[in-house]
């Protein structure tokens, strides 16, 4: 695999999404069951605290996605595997 020089900001926002996703499972781990859900126990204030953090979370991964420096890239699989490394380092 080739060596990648990843810009600061696209670890940034690869750190930043790792955030938002670790958010959004924190706020539906502390949701009631799914057949509760179903039955109603879901509050308004639940779902839209858990709809504000799926924003989050979709925001984080449009500034990661649409960096320009995934234009320069031939094996786009390959340097998002390396960015994953390189932003956990």
């Amino acid at each position: 695999m080739a060596d990648h020089i990843f810009p600061d900001d696209l670890l940034v926002a690869q750190r930043a999404y790792w955030e938002a996703d670790a958010r959004v499972r924190e706020v539906v781990d502390a949701l009631p069951s799914s057949q509760e859900v179903l039955e109603g126990a879901m509050t308004d204030e639940q779902r839209q605290l858990l709809a504000e953090v799926r924003e989050q979370r979709l925001l984080a991964l449009e500034v990661l996605n649409n960096n320009p420096w995934w234009e320069g890239v031939d094996d786009r699989y390959a340097a998002w595997a390396r960015l994953q490394e390189a932003a956990r380092g």
